[in-house]
């Protein structure tokens, strides 16, 4: 088939409210051992925008890089379809689960070829995690079901996520902990985490006021609090902190209220696109949750077949939970076009998606 001229979105590295489309000639032909994919579908949550404020720090701009020093291409989770291929096994017009560019086009190297997917082996990915640059074949996928592609685009990253922050915890017995504190309640990944925590520690979600409503009809949480009522909450209660929101002032309001702060745990940046410091704070030292590293503990211990058995019960579940109609937890938004794209990162940045509120980008 005739390759079309590509088109990609940019984010300005160190100023993230800096945004383009740009347009590219077609690309070359894929050679042996390449395929080329086009992104179909893909979300955009306050994940990406996790993403980029992390992006230097944790080499999330890495994984698909722009031949620009001050632009970048924020990764996203979605699909994509096969449009030309060199590779056995990997067939135009299979449609396939992970983590693309926000571009019209990605050239892969598939390696570790099975029923189930492939491993992009490009070589500037071969030092990057490797659950990012895992492929699921849409066939063969047990998550997969042709009419909940936007679901599993908005929640299926970030309940991954969840899911391991939720285990990571209880396999370290909640470092002692009896209750859960998580800012930025609102979030997806905040609420996914939630439902997935052990019931016997208690759930406490902070938000701000235009939100408790929300969290407290997620049926997520034992409590929700606003952040003006965090020096209401006992300070001598064995207190893990989940911190999503990013904020700094607020992360230093926890450790200085909480006398019986247990652990410390940064997981995302809703609220700040300001890069990862070190912070004086009395307590626990701040530490970043990196999932992958969990995920692939648990690989180890479990194996493939196990981990993937204990994530399909959980996932099932928190579908129903989200889907049950008097909870109305989400409401899917579909824009076309990488300019859409744009514009929702923008709202996102700003804080402007209110959390029921679910967008996924068609191309």
């Amino acid at each position: 088939m005739a390759l079309q001229r590509t088109q990609r979105l940019l984010v300005h590295k160190k100023a993230l409210q800096q945004q383009r489309v740009d347009t590219q000639s077609a690309p070359r032909a894929p050679e042996e051992g390449e395929a080329l994919l086009a992104p179909v579908l893909f979300s955009l949550t306050t994940n990406n925008v996790t993403y980029a404020a992390y992006g230097e720090a944790m080499r999330y701009w890495d994984f698909f890089p722009s031949g620009d020093d001050d632009w970048g291409l924020v990764p996203v989770w979605g699909f994509a379809t096969v449009v030309a291929s060199q590779v056995d096994g990997v067939d135009v017009g299979e449609r396939f689960y992970g983590y693309w560019p926000p571009a019209t086009v990605l050239r892969v190297q598939p390696d570790k070829i099975s029923a189930h997917g492939f491993r992009d082996a490009t070589r500037h990915r071969r030092a990057l995690p490797p659950v990012y640059n895992q492929y699921f074949r849409c066939t063969q996928d047990p998550l997969y079901t042709p009419e909940t592609e936007a679901f599993q685009a908005l929640y299926r990253p970030l309940f991954m996520t969840g899911f391991s922050l939720a285990d990571f915890i209880a396999d370290r017995e909640a470092f002692g902990a009896r209750r859960v504190l998580f800012s930025s309640a609102s979030s997806k990944t905040a609420y996914g985490t939630a439902f997935c925590m052990d019931e016997a520690v208690e759930t406490v979600g902070l938000t701000s006021d235009r939100n408790l409503d929300f969290v407290a009809g997620s049926g997520c949480y034992h409590r929700t609090v606003d952040y003006a009522a965090l020096r209401d909450l006992a300070p001598d209660v064995p207190t893990l902190y989940i911190d999503l929101s990013g904020n700094r002032d607020l992360r230093a309001a926890v450790h200085a209220h909480f006398q019986a702060l247990r652990h410390s745990c940064v997981v995302g940046s809703a609220h700040s696109v300001e890069p990862p410091s070190q912070q004086a704070l009395p307590g626990p030292p701040p530490t970043f949750f990196f999932a992958p590293d969990q995920i692939a503990k648990r690989m180890a211990e479990w194996g493939a077949e196990g981990f993937g058995q204990r994530l399909g019960v959980a996932w099932a579940r928190f579908h129903a939970h989200v889907c049950h109609p008097p909870r109305n937890l989400l409401q899917v938004m579909t824009g076309e076009g990488l300019e859409k794209a744009r514009t929702v990162f923008a709202q996102l940045l700003a804080g402007e998606v209110a959390p029921r509120e679910g967008h996924v980008i068609q191309l």
